[in-house]
């Protein structure tokens, strides 16, 4: 795995899963994935594995939550909440220069016709269709060869190095239907305020075992003895956590 000063070392990626009542770790696994990007999938595989069943909802941060993430709590009937890590945020000039009334955003598109029209009212039609996997697919929409050669606005909207050839292009991004379900969830307050438990729940733990078990770089190689470290940490902060529930559990009973 890489490391931040650029090279190569032996590391692990160590991946909880944390139940939400209790707060008990209840599956940990030591990956050698430097990202967390695709551990979802795995991480309710291995739920299913070892406890029977997957969680009715899960709450992951945003390096867990994209199209295949999403797609893989659809596949598990699990409700999943995330924070969706949105590429576009409004700019007034982008890379190349271009003001805001030149952005992608500002072309308006015509779903009758699949096409955009520029500001100068020349239309971009769809040339190249990519599947970019999970379910997302990529339209492609360019000017005609020479729409943009002598258009007025081309300072406007060409990069200052444009060749004399250059015109327009836009890509317009096709999600599946599983994303879109999960955007327009995760748009409503009582979805964000599901999402607020999640740094209370899962970092605890992190922290917890890193001051208590002292346990910032693993003693051993190799994922499986990685794994195994991993999961005594976890269960002494198990055992400490269970503790405080019957104690908690005692105080209550004492005050009925």
């Amino acid at each position: 795995m890489r490391n931040g000063e650029g090279g190569t070392v032996p590391s692990y990626n160590v991946q909880t899963v944390t139940d939400t009542k209790h707060g008990l770790v209840v599956n940990v696994e030591a990956t050698t994935d430097a990202i967390d990007y695709r551990q979802l999938r795995p991480a309710l595989e291995r739920c299913q594995s070892k406890l029977g069943k997957t969680p009715k909802q899960l709450v992951a941060d945003g390096d867990y939550t994209n199209h295949a993430s999403v797609q893989a709590a659809a596949d598990c009937g699990v409700d999943f909440y995330g924070s969706w890590q949105d590429s576009w945020k409004p700019v007034e000039r982008d890379a190349q220069g271009r003001s805001a009334g030149f952005l992608a955003s500002a072309f308006p598109y015509d779903p009758e016709r699949d096409l955009f029209t520029c500001p100068a009212g020349k239309l971009l039609t769809r040339r190249a269709y990519i599947d970019r996997g999970h379910g997302v697919h990529a339209h492609v929409y360019h000017a005609g060869k020479t729409a943009c050669v002598n258009c007025p606005l081309r300072s406007q909207c060409a990069p200052p190095d444009a060749r004399p050839t250059w015109r327009r292009s836009i890509t317009r991004i096709e999600e599946p239907a599983a994303t879109s379900a999960f955007k327009a969830k995760m748009a409503t307050a009582e979805a964000q305020q599901i999402y607020r438990q999640r740094s209370q729940i899962a970092e605890f733990p992190h922290a917890w075992i890193k001051e208590r078990c002292g346990l910032r770089q693993f003693r051993c190689r190799g994922r499986l003895k990685a794994t195994i470290e991993a999961t005594c940490a976890c269960l002494s902060y198990n055992l400490t956590r269970w503790f405080t529930l019957r104690r908690n559990l005692a105080i209550e009973l004492a005050c009925i």
